[in-house]
């Protein structure tokens, strides 16, 4: 790969920028305020669940990160005193030989650990799960009534493959075998953090860079310790299955650009085509691979040494070979599902109804679901040319008012409602966990965990480490914004679409949660990185000191980019004392005569176990 050529450089810039402005919003929402799922007392005295924000302490946020930099300073020297040790190098070597074994020992951890919970647990499906899991068991009875007018899947005709994918793992299982399912989810799991290791790894080795082998281990006690997702493991509505065959695609992708060997086109168009019939919204990471397949064929038509097409045009066709490959499966499967059923599967609800929906005001949260997709779908006859219209107009009256009033209508509305799907920082899954029928005596301590106390331990905890990755993300792009490659953004470029998309589309944290987690590999990389350039740091300034090294004036381009962050801090400052701020990232229900805080953290009268 060229990274000398100018459009490389434009391409890896404007990246790395767009990447940086998402995450240092995430970053500013993270220490200002925390979202979380709480309950709204009406006007008749019932309840009624609402995502709140409360005010946080940027102060301690930043003294959390101080006490990790610290750490991980303390950790590193430590491993450099006892390679003075004799025979360290002989142990380090046996390190680094067996990192596979590191590797597949975490992936067995994860196994297990999953399995025990999924097996103390034993949640039944609720809310829309519930709803795929009964359709795919009245499938094995021979009821296909989820076809009937107004039922599930008359609405949600795309909903269908993770109905047959249940449908068919029954026959495994059982039916009515919902545990057989969260152990599928948990082999995905496992998958899942396997891939985003790995991919880490191989992106970085694509720009010659091969430090990202020795973070292999870190990456994955990362992803570990990062644990929301793996609650999701009991949630059975094709988060995990299509995340895993999504990564799938992805990491083959990069084998095929490492390798050129063809069969890697087959075993991720073949991933990809089996993510989008399990989950829709796969499509995103179909988007990011076609990007950087169309910057690869690019490069091989214009600025290699020897102008490479077969290469470039191979990769088109890769890209071509995946369209084919989601249009196949999905046909496959509709047509499974109707030879199964004995029912033509029909149109459904318009994707466009989704985006108004997103763009409105819901109460569980802004763009959260409020039923308008259902209720323009019905009041139009479910005619989707009279749909997609009604839909057009909506969503025109929308647009005008925002567009008409930004600053009291539009930004704020947006700030909510990112706020809302990606400043919880457990996305949602003890709420998706929370009030669901059991067939196993939970231990108190997995009940505390999960709705008592500590559940509110686990939500300060993973609140403080939510600002440590979205930090260590923006350090990994600051300092290695010249010797990173542009391959190694490939997870967070899927991540950099999901938000985009999620900016418009239906809100939830269980929709985004998929795209955080692959910020938590470039977050491990950014702090190795930082805690370098500290050491190199001090230990210029010792040179100085000793008279080692000779004392340089900074150059030109260190006073421009001096300057440009001090202005920057100046503008961010003179923001902070806006009443825009409030209303957009300092945002505090609390304020509003709602005693928000008093629910997130189980004081007082409150009672977060509904």
């Amino acid at each position: 790969m060229n990274q000398n050529h100018l459009f490389y450089r434009i391409v890896n810039a404007v990246l790395r920028l767009l990447l940086a402005g998402v995450v240092f919003v995430l970053f500013l929402h993270s220490i200002f305020s925390t979202s979380f799922v709480g309950r709204l007392i009406l006007a008749d005295g019932s309840g009624q669940e609402r995502t709140f924000n409360i005010a946080d302490s940027p102060l301690r946020h930043l003294l959390v990160f101080l006490a990790a930099t610290a750490v991980l300073l303390i950790g590193r020297q430590t491993v450099r005193t006892l390679k003075g040790l004799g025979g360290m190098e002989r142990r380090e070597g046996v390190l680094v030989r067996h990192r596979e074994v590191f590797f597949w020992g975490l992936t067995l951890l994860t196994l297990v650990l999953g399995t025990a919970y999924v097996l103390m647990t034993k949640l039944h499906p609720s809310s829309d799960p519930a709803k795929v899991f009964a359709a795919a068991m009245q499938w094995r009875q021979g009821d296909f009534s989820a076809f009937e007018v107004e039922e599930y899947l008359f609405k949600y005709p795309f909903q269908s493959g993770i109905v047959l994918f249940f449908y068919l793992l029954s026959f495994l299982f059982g039916v009515d075998n919902f545990v057989g399912l969260q152990l599928v989810n948990v082999i995905c799991l496992a998958v899942i953090y396997g891939l985003l290791v790995k991919m880490f790894v191989l992106f970085s080795s694509l720009g010659g860079k091969e430090e990202a082998k020795g973070r292999q281990t870190a990456v994955y006690l990362g992803v570990l310790v990062w644990v929301p997702l793996s609650f999701y493991v009991t949630y059975l509505y094709g988060i995990l299955p299509g995340m895993a065959l999504s990564l799938g695609a992805v990491y083959f992708s990069g084998r095929y650009l490492l390798t050129r060997r063809y069969r890697y086109i087959a075993a991720a168009s073949l991933c990809m085509g089996l993510a989008t019939v399990v989950k829709m919204n796969c499509l995103i990471y179909l988007i990011a691979i076609a990007c950087f397949l169309v910057y690869d064929a690019a490069e091989q038509f214009f600025f290699s040494q020897k102008r490479q097409w077969v290469k470039g045009g191979v990769s088109l066709l890769f890209i071509v070979c995946m369209g084919l490959s989601v249009a196949l499966c999905t046909q496959l499967s509709n047509c499974l599902v109707e030879r199964i059923t004995g029912r033509e599967l029909g149109e459904g609800e318009v994707m466009l109804s989704w985006v108004v929906m997103g763009m409105q005001e819901a109460p569980l949260g802004p763009g959260g679901y409020n039923g308008y997709n259902s209720e323009v779908y019905t009041a139009n006859d479910y005619d989707t040319e009279k749909v997609t219209e009604a839909c057009l107009e909506d969503l025109g009256k929308i647009m005008t008012r925002m567009s008409e009033n930004p600053l009291d209508e539009g930004l704020p509305f947006l700030a909510r409602k990112t706020a809302f799907q990606w400043n919880d920082p457990t996305f949602i899954c003890l709420d998706r966990t929370r009030g669901r029928k059991s067939d196993a005596d939970m231990p108190l301590w997995l009940s505390s965990l999960i709705e008592g106390r500590g559940s509110v331990r686990l939500s300060v905890f993973l609140n403080y480490m939510q600002t440590v990755i979205l930090l260590g993300v923006l350090l990994f792009l600051v300092l290695r914004r010249r010797s990173g490659n542009l391959y190694e953004l490939a997870g967070a470029v899927v991540f950099l679409g999901g938000y985009l998309f999620h900016t418009f589309w239906e809100s939830s944290a269980s929709y985004t949660i998929p795209y955080f987690i692959l910020l938590v590999p470039y977050a491990v990389c950014g702090m190795a990185e930082w805690a370098a350039f500290l050491e190199r740091t001090a230990e210029r300034i010792r040179e100085v000191k000793s008279g080692r090294a000779e004392k340089t004036s900074p150059g030109k381009k260190e006073i421009v980019s001096v300057a440009f962050a001090a202005v920057f801090v100046l503008l961010l400052a003179a923001f902070f004392r806006t009443n825009l701020f409030d209303r957009t990232i300092a945002l505090n229900d609390d304020l509003k005569g709602i005693d928000a805080s008093a629910q997130f953290y189980q004081t007082g009268e409150w009672d977060r176990g509904f």
